[in-house]
C-alpha cells in the first residue's frame, strides 16, 4: 500500500537531490544519444480524437483545453490531467491519424517539451509519469523519428536515454502494488533499448517476477478485483513478453502461464456486447481493445464460472449473462459495492452499476465508489465499506449451487455489522431455461453491540441509460423495454417500487442520466424483501 509522505519526503528531498545544475549535468553527460531498441504499439489509438488534438483541442477525463500552438501552454486543467498530458499517452490517437501533418505535430511538441521539461520537474517527472512516458515515447518512435533530422533525432535520444537512467535511480517501494507493473514495464524496455542499462536486464526480470505475484490471486484475477485493472495488467505483460520476443530473448513459461490465465479471467468478465462489466476500481475500456487483447493472448482457457479468490460468479447461458460480486473487497481503492451484480440478456445490458470514478470530480468519484453507485442493498445509505482509507471493509462470504438450468447463489456480508449489528444476505436464483432471475435479501442480526439503531433499507437497480422504464399505476410493477423492442419485467414484494434518476458513467468520455430501480422499506424483525426479473413472453 500506497505511504503517506510527508511535503519532506515528497517534495523537498527529490528538489534537493534532482532538481540542481549538478544533477542534471552529470545525467546529461551520462546519457548516449543512441537507442537499440524501439517496440511498435500494436494496441492502436482512436483518429478521431487524434484529429481533435492537431487541430487544438484535448480531453482527458471529461475535462478539455483548447491550445493555440503547443500542448504544453500554460492552463489550468487538474493535476491528473498534466500527468495525462505528459505521459504521451495521446501519441497513439495522433500517429493513428497516419498524416505527415500530425507526425510533424508531434516533433514539434517532442522538441517543445525537451526544451521546457528536459530536465527534472517535481511534477512532470513524477515516477509513474516518467515511466509511462518513456513507454510512450519508445513505442511511437518511428513514427516520429526515421524521416526526422539528425539534430531532433540526436536530441530525442539523448533525452529519452537520461529519462531512463534518471528512473532507475528512484525508489518504487511506496507505490501501490498495481502502479509498480507500469515501472517495471518502462524499465524492462529501458533495459533493451539503452546500451548503459542493459546490465540491469536480469534483475529487473526478477522484479517482474515479485510484481506478478503480488498482484495475481490465485484465481489468476488482479488483487483490487476490477475487470479494468485486471486488462491493463494483462497488457502490460503482453507488451512486456512482445519487448523480449522482438529481442530474441526466451518467454519465461510462468510469463506465458499467467498470461494464458488472465486472459481467462478477462473472458469472464467480457459480456455479450463486447464491453467489461462495471465492478470496483472501474476504467472504460474500448471493446475492440478487449477483443484484441484476448486474441493476442491466445488462451485456451474458457472463462470460469468462479473465480475462487476474487469471489466472483457468472451465469452464461440461453443468451443471458449474470455476474455477481460475492468476495471480500480489497484494502486499496476500496468500492463499497458487495454483493452488487450486472446482467445482461443478448446484446443489451439491462441491470448495472454506475461507471468510472475517473471524471474528475471529487464529488463524483466519492459517489461512484459508495454503495448507493451499486445494484445491491445499503442501510440508511451507509457504506458497507469504508472506501477512504479502506479501514474497515466488509467480510463477504458466499456459495452457489448449480443444478441443470438453474443457478443458486447464496452471499452474505459483514459491512454493517460493527454500525448496525445486522449482516446483509442476498440469494439468487437464476432460471435460464425461462429466463427467470429470482432474488431475496434480509438482514441477520449478530451479536456485536451497536450504538446506532438502523431506519431504512434501500436496494438500487440501476438500470443501462438504453434501457426505457414504465412504472404500472399500482407501483408494483416496472416493465422494461430493450432497443430491440423486447420487454423484462420486474416486480417486488414491497408494496411500491420508485424510479429514480441518476448518473451513468460506464461509456467513455460520457456522463449519461439514468435510472434506478428502488426498493426502500423500514426495517423491522425477520423482514424479507423478494424480487424478481423476468423476460416478457
Amino acid at each position: 500500500m500506497k505511504k503517506k509522505n510527508s511535503w519532506l519526503n515528497d517534495k523537498f528531498i527529490p528538489s534537493l537531490l534532482f532538481g540542481n545544475a549538478v544533477y542534471d549535468y552529470l545525467l546529461e553527460k551520462s546519457a548516449p544519444s543512441e537507442i537499440l531498441f524501439s517496440p511498435e504499439d500494436f494496441w492502436g489509438g482512436s483518429a478521431k480524437i487524434g484529429k481533435e488534438i492537431v487541430e487544438g483541442n484535448i480531453i482527458f477525463f471529461g475535462e478539455s483545453f483548447t491550445f493555440k500552438d503547443y500542448v504544453w501552454e500554460q492552463n489550468n486543467a487538474s493535476k491528473f490531467w498534466n500527468e495525462e498530458l505528459h505521459s504521451f499517452s495521446w501519441l497513439k490517437d495522433v500517429r493513428s491519424l497516419g498524416t505527415n501533418k500530425a507526425r510533424i505535430f508531434v516533433r514539434k511538441n517532442i522538441l517543445e517539451w525537451i526544451e521546457s521539461f528536459g530536465k527534472w520537474n517535481i511534477n512532470s517527472w513524477k515516477t509513474d509519469v516518467l515511466a509511462k512516458r518513456i513507454v510512450n515515447l519508445l513505442s511511437h518512435f518511428s513514427f516520429y523519428f526515421n524521416t526526422a533530422n539528425e539534430n531532433f533525432q540526436k536530441k530525442i535520444s539523448k533525452n529519452l536515454n537520461k529519462q531512463a537512467i534518471h528512473l532507475f535511480k528512484l525508489n518504487t517501494d511506496s507505490f501501490f502494488e498495481n502502479e509498480k507493473i507500469f515501472i517495471a514495464k518502462a524499465k524492462i524496455l529501458s533495459t533493451l533499448s539503452f546500451k548503459s542499462l542493459r546490465s540491469k536486464f536480469d534483475r529487473e526480470m526478477e522484479n517482474l517476477d515479485g510484481i506478478i505475484n503480488s498482484n495475481l490471486l490465485g484465481d489468476g484475477m488482479h488483487y483490487l478485483r476490477s475487470p479494468s485493472e485486471h486488462f491493463y495488467f494483462l497488457r502490460a505483460l503482453i507488451d512486456i513478453k512482445y519487448y523480449l520476443g522482438a529481442f530474441k530473448i526466451t518467454i519465461p513459461k510462468t510469463l506465458n502461464k499467467r498470461i494464458s490465465r488472465m486472459s481467462a479471467v478477462l473472458k469472464f468478465f467480457k459480456i455479450a456486447n463486447g464491453h467489461l462489466s462495471i465492478f470496483n476500481n472501474y476504467v472504460y475500456v474500448e471493446k475492440g481493445s478487449i477483443e484484441q487483447i484476448i486474441k493476442i493472448a491466445n488462451s485456451r482457457i474458457k472463462a470460469p464460472h468462479y473465480l475462487s479468490n476474487a469471489g466472483f460468479y457468472r451465469v452464461s447461458e440461453n443468451r443471458l449473462i449474470f455476474i455477481l460480486d460475492g468476495g471480500t473487497p480489497s484494502i486499496e481503492k476500496t468500492h463499497a459495492g458487495s454483493l452488487a451484480f450486472e446482467f445482461s440478456y443478448g446484446n443489451e445490458k439491462i441491470v448495472t452499476n454506475c461507471g468510472s470514478p475517473y471524471i474528475y470530480n471529487k464529488k463524483w468519484s466519492k459517489m461512484m465508489r459508495s454503495t448507493p453507485a451499486y445494484s445491491t442493498l445499503s442501510i440508511d445509505n451507509y457504506n458497507s465499506s469504508d472506501i477512504f482509507n479502506g479501514s474497515s471493509v466488509a467480510k463477504v462470504w458466499s456459495k452457489n449451487v448449480v443444478a441443470k438450468n438453474n443457478y443458486w447463489i447464496s452471499s452474505s456480508h459483514s459491512g454493517y455489522e460493527n454500525r448496525f449489528g445486522l449482516v446483509h444476505n442476498r440469494k439468487i436464483h437464476i432460471d435460464t431455461l425461462n429466463l427467470i432471475i429470482r432474488g431475496k435479501d434480509y438482514l441477520s442480526k449478530t451479536k456485536m453491540g451497536t450504538n446506532s439503531l438502523p431506519k431504512k433499507i434501500y436496494i438500487r437497480f440501476h438500470i443501462h441509460p438504453d434501457i426505457k422504464l414504465s412504472v404500472t399505476t399500482s407501483k408494483k410493477k416496472v416493465v422494461l423495454k430493450l432497443k430491440n423492442n423486447l420487454g423484462w419485467e420486474f416486480i417486488c414484494s414491497e408494496p411500491t417500487i420508485d424510479i429514480n434518476e441518476g448518473i451513468y458513467l460506464g461509456d467513455r468520455r460520457l456522463v449519461q442520466k439514468n435510472n434506478h430501480i428502488l426498493v426502500s422499506g423500514d426495517i423491522t424483525a425477520n423482514k424479507e424483501i423478494k424480487w424478481l426479473f423476468r423476460l416478457i413472453k
